[in-house]
């Protein structure tokens, strides 16, 4: 699904999965920056199926940016490591993808965690250019250690990626938060997360479930922050 010229959703609701992934396309270079990777086989072939009918299979994935450790959003890293991808994420969480730990929920799954060896660490603050487009980099801890949001420019808009830290509801100003599935789960953290990101100013937010928020993304952040305060219980450790 194109969101906005040359930004895609390749893989979620819409296309039978649970995960959602982005990328941006170059046309100049000919190549895709990914935001997470899906969780297997299955979704990195829907992910493959939407970049043949957008005419983008031919493209180099250059980088590939995580929100976070969870195998729903990393499990395909190492595949796109394998054909040339440069990786990123936290430096909280890297550790765990690099290892297939317990960090990466693969418990949930019945499954082997497919490591991923070169990532890239990150910091909040960061700002990566990728010869194509600056990205800059927000941890989010929380939901995990080391959950990291990117906030980018593109088409007169400001977009930012926030995988489980933070994600749409039964409408696109509904907020609904990261469940409480990994043992490093932190409420306090993911409190003071929310305030520091309410403050922002942005226009799209694609959340790594349900369906992105394509207007006013401000409004969705600052209810994100009330969401975590009003209904403290359900989130407390």
């Amino acid at each position: 699904m194109m969101l906005l010229p040359d930004l895609y959703q390749l893989c979620g609701p819409c296309y039978g999965s649970h995960q959602n992934v982005y990328a941006l396309s170059f046309p100049n270079k000919q190549e895709l920056i990914l935001f997470d990777t899906g969780l297997d086989e299955t979704d990195r072939r829907i992910i493959g199926e939407n970049l043949s009918v957008w005419g983008l299979d031919a493209y180099k994935i250059s980088h590939v940016f995580l929100t976070h450790s969870h195998f729903d959003h990393t499990g395909n890293a190492a595949y796109y490591e394998e054909l040339g991808a440069q990786i990123f994420m936290s430096e909280a969480d890297a550790a765990a993808v690099e290892s297939g730990s317990s960090g990466t929920i693969s418990y949930c799954y019945g499954f082997p965690f497919p490591v991923c060896s070169g990532i890239q660490r990150l910091s909040g603050g960061d700002e990566i250019n990728t010869g194509c487009i600056s990205i800059k980099c927000y941890s989010v801890p929380g939901h995990t250690p080391g959950s990291m949001a990117y906030f980018f420019e593109w088409k007169g808009k400001s977009v930012l990626v926030t995988g489980d830290f933070l994600q749409t509801g039964t409408d696109i100003y509904t907020p609904v938060l990261g469940i409480r599935v990994d043992e490093r789960y932190c409420y306090e953290a993911y409190c003071h997360s929310l305030k520091k990101m309410a403050k922002l100013s942005c226009d799209i937010i694609l959340p790594g479930h349900f369906r992105p928020c394509m207007k006013n993304g401000s409004r969705l952040l600052g209810a994100g922050y009330r969401e975590i305060l009003v209904n403290r219980d359900l989130y407390k450790n």
